[in-house]
C-alpha cells in the first residue's frame, strides 16, 4: 500500500512538472515574442530618426551650397547624406519651393520622410503685386504666374492686391502655355503641359473690386486679396519698414530720377549692375528699349528696377526683361502732381484729376516679364493699352540671388 503512495505521488509531481514546463514554454513563446516585437519597434525607430537625420543632413547642405542650381542634381547629396541606408532626393515643386524626402532602410523597415523648403523665403505668386490701387484699360491677354501645383493642376495666380482693382476693357487669364514658360525647367513635354484650375482661369471685362465690398464673381481665385499684403518682403526677404537695409547694399545700384532714366539705367547695367534703385521722377519714356540692349549685351537674364517716392511713366509698346516696382517708402510725403506730369513724355494722357493720384502710368503696351509690383499705397497704377503678357520669373532671380534664403515651408512635414 505504502509504495502505491508513492508511485500517485510521484505521478501528481511529475504532471505537475508538465503543466509547469507547458507553462514556462507558453511563457517563453510569449516573452520570445515580446522581445522579438521590441527589437523591430527599436529597428522602426531607427529607421525613422536616421531617415530623420538624412532630412536634416540634406537641408544642412543645402544651406551651405553657394549655387543652388545644383541642389537638383540626382547625385547631389550621395557623398555627404546618404549613409547608414539613407537616399535623399529632392523634387521641384514651383520656381522656388522644392520637396526633399529622405528614405531609410534596414532589415525590417523602410520609413520616409519629406518635408518642403523654399528658397528666399517663398514668394508669393503673382503677375501684379498692389498696395497701389489698379486701374487697367484695354484688352489684355495674361499668361500668369502658375504659383503651387495642386491635384495636378496649378493655382494660377494673375494679382494679389490690397487696394481697388478696376479693369476697363478686357483682361483674360490665358492660362499656361508651352510656348511661354514661367521659368526654365517648368515642364518638358508641351504634348502634357500643365492647366490651371479652372477657378484660377477668369476672364474680366469691365468690372472692378471695391475693397470692403465683396468681390464680384467673375472674379476668379486667381485675384487674391490680402489686408496685409507686404510685397517688399515678398521681393527682397525683408520687412517693408527695413527697406533701406536692401536700398543700401553695395549689390544695389542708387541713381537720381531723371527724365532720360532708360539710358541712365542702361548705362549702369553695362558696368555689371542688375539692381538698380531710382530716387525721384522717372521717365522711360519710349527709350526702354535701351535698357534691354544694355540686358542682353551684358548677358543677363534681366534686371530688377525700383522706383522710389517718384513717378514712373512709360511710353510705347516695348518688351522688358525686368521687375518693375514702384515704392513710396514708409513715412514718405510723395504725391505726385500735375506740374511732374506735364513733363513726362505720357503726362498728356492723364487728366487733371489722374495727375493728382497716379503715380505709375503706361501708355501703350509696355511689357515687364518679371511682373509689377505697384507699392505706393494711396497712389493708383494705371495700364492702358493692349497688352499681350508672359510671365517668367527667370528675369529677376539673379538680381535677386544675394538675398536668398533657405526655410522650412510650415506644415509641409509628411511621413510614411
Amino acid at each position: 500500500m505504502n509504495s502505491q503512495k508513492g508511485m500517485a505521488t510521484l505521478l501528481v509531481t511529475a504532471m505537475l512538472l508538465v503543466v509547469s514546463l507547458l507553462f514556462s514554454l507558453a511563457s517563453y513563446k510569449n516573452v520570445f515574442y515580446q522581445i522579438k516585437r521590441t527589437q523591430n519597434e527599436v529597428l522602426a525607430r531607427q529607421a525613422h530618426w536616421l531617415a530623420e537625420g538624412g532630412l536634416e543632413c540634406g537641408f544642412a547642405k543645402i544651406n551651405e551650397e553657394s549655387d543652388l542650381s545644383l541642389v537638383t542634381n540626382s547625385n547631389y547629396f550621395y557623398t555627404d547624406c546618404n549613409a547608414s541606408g539613407n537616399s535623399i532626393e529632392i523634387d521641384t515643386i514651383s520656381s522656388d519651393m522644392y520637396v526633399i524626402t529622405s528614405r531609410n532602410t534596414n532589415d525590417i523597415a523602410t520609413k520616409k520622410i519629406s518635408k518642403h523648403f523654399s528658397i528666399a523665403g517663398g514668394r508669393s505668386p503673382g503677375i501684379i503685386k498692389a498696395t497701389s490701387n489698379l486701374l487697367l484699360e484695354g484688352t489684355t491677354l495674361m499668361y500668369p504666374d502658375p504659383g503651387v501645383k495642386s491635384e495636378g493642376e496649378y493655382e494660377c495666380v494673375i494679382a494679389r492686391y490690397a487696394g481697388n482693382v478696376e479693369i476697363k476693357g478686357t483682361l483674360t487669364n490665358a492660362g499656361l502655355h508651352h510656348a511661354y514658360p514661367p521659368y526654365d525647367g517648368f515642364h518638358s513635354n508641351s504634348t502634357t503641359w500643365p492647366k490651371c484650375k479652372p477657378e484660377n482661369q477668369s476672364i474680366v471685362a469691365d468690372n472692378k473690386i471695391v475693397i470692403g465690398s465683396s468681390k464680384p464673381s467673375v472674379f476668379g481665385d486667381d485675384y487674391i486679396y490680402s489686408a496685409n499684403l507686404d510685397p517688399f518682403k515678398d521681393v527682397f526677404h525683408v520687412p517693408r519698414k527695413d527697406w533701406e537695409k536692401i536700398k543700401d547694399k553695395s549689390t544695389t545700384t542708387v541713381i537720381a530720377g531723371s527724365l532720360s532714366c532708360s539710358s541712365d539705367i542702361a548705362s549702369k547695367i553695362a558696368v555689371d549692375s542688375d539692381r538698380i534703385w531710382v530716387v525721384g521722377n522717372c521717365d522711360l519714356g519710349s527709350n526702354a528699349n535701351l535698357i534691354q540692349e544694355a540686358i542682353t549685351i551684358a548677358g543677363i537674364p534681366g534686371i530688377v528696377l525700383v522706383v522710389q517716392d517718384g513717378i514712373l511713366a512709360v511710353n510705347g509698346a516695348q518688351t522688358l526683361s525686368a521687375l518693375i516696382y514702384h515704392f513710396k517708402s514708409p513715412g514718405s510725403t510723395f504725391m505726385p502732381t500735375e506740374s511732374q506730369w506735364d513733363v513726362m513724355s505720357a503726362g498728356g494722357q492723364l487728366t487733371h484729376q489722374e495727375k493728382l493720384v497716379v503715380g505709375y502710368f503706361q501708355f501703350g503696351a509696355f511689357h515687364p516679364k518679371g511682373g509689377y509690383v505697384m507699392d505706393a499705397p494711396g497712389l493708383t497704377a494705371k495700364i492702358r493699352g493692349s497688352l499681350d503678357f508672359s510671365f517668367n520669373s527667370d528675369v529677376f532671380k539673379d538680381a535677386l540671388d544675394d538675398l536668398e534664403t533657405i526655410s522650412w515651408v510650415e506644415g509641409s512635414w509628411y511621413d510614411l
